[in-house]
């Protein structure tokens, strides 16, 4: 990761941007260890806790945002026009033809177990390589 997508970080989370823009945070694993600039950030900075801002990356440190996302990201466009197309169609609006192929596959499996195991009956059993 380059240092420029670092945006922010504290023992409970580091706050990111990707390529896109988007600002967002990752909390860190729940056994972290905080050091000890945290204490000296305190001793310096007592009231801190009180005056947490809950805009910006701040809101994203505090917890009152999960995610900044840029005004007029193009992902998003892309997606309302994608969804508003008439000829939008998707995974979920093909289940019906899906589930039809796969019970005429299963219905042929079938169909071919029986008629191998009904011409397995009329077979003679060979002896050959018996002993």
């Amino acid at each position: 990761m380059q240092p420029n997508y670092l945006i922010s970080q504290s023992p409970e989370k580091v706050v990111l941007r990707n390529f896109e823009g988007v600002i967002t945070s990752y909390p860190e694993p729940e056994n972290y260890v905080p050091g000890k600039a945290e204490g000296y950030f305190k001793q310096v900075y007592p009231d801190y806790e009180k005056k947490k801002s809950n805009t910006g990356i701040a809101a994203i440190m505090n917890d009152s945002e999960f995610n900044l996302i840029p005004e007029g990201l193009g992902r998003l466009d892309r997606r309302e026009k994608y969804e508003e197309d008439p000829a939008h169609a998707s995974l979920k609006d093909k289940r019906e033809k899906r589930d039809e192929l796969k019970e005429k596959k299963f219905l042929a499996q079938q169909n071919k177990s029986s008629a191998e195991a009904v011409e397995g009956q009329g077979a003679i059993p060979s002896t050959k390589g018996v002993d």
